[in-house]
């Protein structure tokens, strides 16, 4: 009777169209509506510090491109190197999946570092908490991405809100890509309330925020989730070791802020 209470998830990944001319994906609508998501609220940001908008959607291409190709070779060089190493035109498919965060994090910095290259007249610490105050809503969104795909799954466990993945197989598991969705959503609210109460006045903060708690979730959330590959000392998983360095830099950029307030805008 207790299966009775589980969720049976076997939802089409593409979405259901009146024709047939092509094919749309959950995830890759999840993608899109992150870059709009994104640009309606780094908007917002702009006009509530009286600042232009002339470069904006720049900003967003920078960083989501550069957050792709990242998200990409993440995972071609962490994750699936024996594979991809045998079939190298496999690494520019991405439509068939395999994206790590890891790596789509450090590529958007890149995006953003190639754009204050080209755009000097931008303050670095100013990019990167603007990306950080947006960006737990395309983490929210990419996730579900992952929920319609049935991916990312975790571990077999008899809580009565876990999935039946029924495209994986029969098994009860922690809808893990849930749990970050839902926590990522929390965030941005969090996040949202902490930059209407201090503005710009500790710069560093959001980014701070960003890489200390998010990851810091991550590590923790995937103890409930299948691991990719060995794991370290019999119970950390590569994902978790890779989110270590991240939480450090998230820890370091947090007492450089609060040491050091001070007004800031872009400039």
């Amino acid at each position: 009777m207790l299966s009775m209470l589980f969720i049976h998830w076997n939802v089409n990944p593409n979405i259901p169209l009146p024709f047939d001319l092509f094919t749309v994906q959950w995830y890759g609508m999840m993608w899109s509506l992150s870059i709009i998501a994104c640009f309606y609220y780094g908007r917002w940001i702009l006009r509530k510090e009286h600042l232009d908008e002339n470069h904006l959607i720049l900003i967003v291409q920078y960083v989501f491109i550069g957050a792709i190709v990242g998200a990409r070779l993440g995972q071609v060089f962490f994750y699936q190197w024996d594979f991809f190493s045998q079939h190298p035109i496999e690494i520019v498919k991405v439509w068939n999946g395999g994206l790590a965060s890891h790596g789509g994090v450090v590529g958007g910095l890149v995006g953003l570092f190639l754009f204050l290259r080209k755009y000097p007249q931008y303050h670095w610490v100013w990019l990167l908490d603007g990306t950080a105050l947006v960006i737990f809503i395309p983490a929210a969104l990419i996730r579900l991405g992952n929920l319609f795909n049935s991916e990312l799954y975790g571990k077999v466990t008899d809580v009565p809100w876990a999935f039946i993945f029924e495209r994986v197989d029969a098994f009860p598991r922690h809808p893990v890509v849930l749990y970050e969705s839902i926590c990522y959503s929390v965030l941005s609210v969090l996040i949202l309330m902490i930059y209407k109460r201090y503005g710009r006045q500790y710069p560093g903060l959001y980014i701070s925020f960003f890489f200390a708690v998010l990851f810091s979730i991550r590590f923790l959330l995937e103890f409930f989730k299948e691991p990719e590959g060995e794991l370290w000392l019999g119970y950390i998983s590569k994902t978790q070791l890779l989110s270590v360095p991240f939480i450090v830099f998230g820890l370091i950029f947090f007492f450089r802020a609060i040491l050091k307030p001070t007004s800031t805008n872009k400039t």
